[in-house]
């Protein structure tokens, strides 16, 4: 007979076995049934089998794939690893996995009730249901019959125990450490036992045929308990006070009178027995605790720390000064409330769920929760919770000591951020403790230094880093200035692990907590080796370029004494061939003559030119205040002004801070510029000056020859001439410039061919 193919869809499968499960070959949970989601709610897909049950039957001696093959078709038991959950079924090899069917092993029906499965989350071909509802049956029918056999036989054994009882309490009475006495309704004493005689000190004859309160009462017995005692005795009820009883010797003792009536069976009061127990010890015991309470009680309403109580049911019982800051809630606002709801946030709530386990379990933990103050700011507190006690040892709530710890959890997160900045950081960043020693530093501080973060934990950074090279003042400077506390910053030599050479520019301070007192300890180091042998070699160029400025000055002077000799005897021969000559040459000859005056002329201004040019910013340079109105004028009077050229200064010029051999060259050639370029009939040349915030403005117009715009940007520019002019030595404009650039000044032109030039001067104040 052929074989019949059955195909099951998920929903299908789950009906006929909703507890069913597959792994894989590695033992991974691949799927699983819908209830037995609801029986295992941790249970989740390509968990590790291993991890969520253990074969309790049969014993393996390692559970495997093909360990458990070979017991397929076995009955097997399997305890789900998170609760108390017991699986029995079967498994069966399905293609290349293992399927396991079966159902929970519940004894009883509560079992089933407490998981909250119903009969759909049973196979209808599962008979535990049925079989959990017969011995759920059967074991009500036996109860039932249990407590009416053991009502009849309490019933028949009642007679025969009451006049045992009778005989025992008689022997009781007379036993009892404490004592009893039997009055009638009248409240006289017609019986009393022994303990009774020697607590209080007086016999028989003493006590009987009197009240309790004509034996017992002193000017201590506290009224308000006789009038308590007399009311029930009067009543026929029972009652219990504590007072103060007499003795035969005059003195008395804390007691405790518990009264009971004796009634027949019709319920009316026959008699009145008494028991006295001595509580003088327990008084004394319970005064001392009374005050050790109280003492508990102020150390405990003025602690810093906050204290909160709560009942079994979380509901707050007592609270602290200390929690009521904490939480901003006043005691009335908090007395009766559920604590978790009141402060906790969502999260938290269920971390506190959970500790509740723990206080029934009698264990005491530390904890952090996110609470929520009345003004509705998130807090974080620590909690310390125990499990709170009755007298007689019993749970009967829990006690948390909590500590606002906020400020420190927002501490940790900026110290946190910073610590994610410093690692990012291209310079070293290092944190020492309050002694001084390494416990963090970034990665840039390791690859500077080349070694590795266990390397140099616990060590001081001066004893790892420092060498023969680094400077002792510095090293000193470090020291003094960590010791106080302060901030340093300074630049020292340090050695790499291979004892490498190099610069760093270290910057750091102390971090000190709330009170004062110095934790930790920061610095940043910046690599400025670089720097260094940049300064070193800039160091070198400037005394290079400094020698060889002196060697260049000292050979223009030598150069200019030199050019200047032969011209002074050039110009001297001149002078006397005219002179001895002067009725034998023809026009042409003395012109010539003229000409080469003219040369060596041009000549001894070039060299002079280049000699002011040189030392413009090699003279040493005196800061006074120079009165330029005094000396354009004075320049006026020295150089050369044709006739048909006016030079004019347009109010009065101010008085600068500067050398006054300086503003002299750099008028003299402005001036001179202006009166050389002009060639028109009339010539004019105007100075003035315009004061502004904080410098003054000059400006040399004249109406010469003017300029084209191109040549602007040249005319600065040494040597450069831009005329046949017999004046022009290229130097003039030159000198000024280098002035200018020396006080840091500004010049620049208006000019138009034809029409004249107008050059502006600024100089600081």
């Amino acid at each position: 007979m052929a074989e019949v193919a059955m195909h099951f869809n998920e929903d299908s499968f789950n009906r006929i076995f909703p507890f069913y499960f597959q792994l894989s070959s590695d033992l991974k949970i691949i799927n699983f049934g819908k209830s037995l989601a609801k029986v295992c709610p941790d249970l989740e897909r390509n968990a590790s089998f291993s991890n969520c049950f253990a074969v309790t039957r049969p014993q393996l001696e390692m559970v495997s794939f093909a360990e458990l093959l070979k017991n397929d078709k076995q009955h097997i038991l399997l305890k789900y690893a998170k609760t108390d959950l017991t699986l029995r079924g079967q498994f069966e090899i399905m293609d290349d996995t293992l399927l396991f069917v079966g159902s929970p092993w519940f004894t009883s029906m509560n079992e089933v009730i407490n998981r909250d499965l119903t009969f759909e989350d049973f196979a209808h071909n599962d008979p535990l249901l049925d079989l959990l509802h017969v011995l759920n049956n059967a074991e009500n029918t036996s109860k039932e019959l249990k407590e009416l056999l053991l009502t009849i036989n309490r019933q028949r054994n009642q007679l025969k125990s009451d006049q045992e009882e009778l005989n025992r309490l008689s022997y009781v009475a007379s036993a009892n450490k404490n004592g009893v006495v039997f009055t009638k309704l009248d409240g006289t004493i017609f019986w009393c036992n022994d303990a009774y005689t020697s607590l209080t000190g007086f016999d028989r004859e003493d006590i009987l045929g009197k009240t309790p309160l004509e034996v017992g009462r002193t000017s201590k017995t506290d009224k308000e308990e006789i009038v308590k005692m007399i009311a029930a005795f009067n009543a026929s009820e029972s009652f219990e006070v504590d007072l103060h009883h007499a003795r035969k010797d005059g003195n008395s003792f804390w007691s405790r009178v518990k009264g009971q009536p004796i009634v027949n069976d019709e319920g009316v009061a026959t008699q009145y027995f008494a028991i006295l127990e001595d509580v003088s010890l327990k008084k004394r015991y319970d005064e001392s605790l009374e005050i050790e309470k109280e003492k508990y009680r102020s150390i405990i309403a003025n602690m810093n720390l906050g204290l909160l109580e709560v009942d079994l049911d979380d509901r707050i019982t007592m609270a602290n000064q200390s929690f009521l800051e904490m939480s901003g809630f006043a005691l009335n606002d908090l007395l009766g409330e559920k604590a978790a709801i009141k402060f906790l946030s969502p999260e938290s709530i269920k971390l506190i769920e959970s500790k509740g386990i723990l206080r029934n379990n009698e264990i005491t933990d530390s904890f952090e929760v996110t609470a929520i103050n009345k003004n509705k700011e998130r807090k974080s507190w620590l909690v310390s919770g125990a499990p709170n006690y009755d007298l007689q040892g019993n749970v009967i709530g829990s006690i948390g000591i909590h500590l606002d710890i906020t400020g420190q959890k927002n501490q940790e997160e900026q110290l946190y951020l910073l610590s994610l900045i410093a690692e990012k950081n291209i310079n070293a960043v290092i944190i020492c403790d309050a002694q001084g020693y390494i416990e963090w530093a970034n990665g840039s501080f390791l690859r500077m230094s080349g070694y590795t973060q266990e390397e140099i934990i616990g060590c001081r950074p001066g004893r790892l880093l420092q060498g023969a090279d680094s400077d002792l003042n510095s090293v000193k400077y470090l020291r003094e200035q960590i010791k106080k506390g302060l901030p340093f910053n300074c630049e020292i030599v340090n050695y790499s692990k291979t004892k490498e050479k190099y610069w760093v520019r270290i910057q750091g301070q102390a971090l000190y907590d709330k009170e004062g007192a110095i934790i930790k300890y920061f610095a940043i180091e910046e690599d400025i080796t670089a720097q260094k042998n940049l300064e070193d070699q800039k160091e070198n160029l400037i005394s290079d370029l400094a020698k060889t400025n002196k060697e260049l000055e000292d050979y223009a002077q030598i150069v200019s004494h030199d050019l200047k000799s032969p011209l002074r005897s050039i110009n001297s021969l001149i002078s006397w061939i005219k002179e001895e000559n002067e009725n034998s040459f023809d026009e042409q000859t003395i012109k010539y003559f003229s000409l080469i005056e003219h040369k060596v002329e041009k000549m001894d201004h070039l060299i002079e030119g280049i000699l002011t040019y040189s030392k413009i910013d090699k003279d040493e340079t005196r800061n006074e205040s120079v009165d330029t109105h005094a000396i354009i004028s004075s320049i006026i009077g020295i150089i050369h002004v044709p006739q048909h050229i006016t030079i004019r200064i347009v109010d009065t010029l101010p008085t600068i801070k500067a050398d006054r051999f300086k503003i002299q060259q750099l008028f003299q050639n402005l001036i001179g510029n202006a009166v050389n370029y002009i060639e028109k009939k009339e010539g004019l040349v105007e100075i003035a000056a315009e004061e502004l915030e904080t410098s003054f403005v000059f400006s040399i117009k004249d109406n010469g020859i003017g300029m084209a715009k191109e040549i602007h940007s040249k005319i600065f520019e040494t040597f450069k001439t831009f005329t046949n002019s017999k004046h022009s030595t290229g130097l003039g404009l030159s000198i000024v410039k280098k002035v200018i650039d020396f006080y840091k000044g500004e010049i620049w032109l208006e000019s138009e061919e034809g029409i004249g030039t107008t050059f502006y001067v600024k100089l600081k104040k």
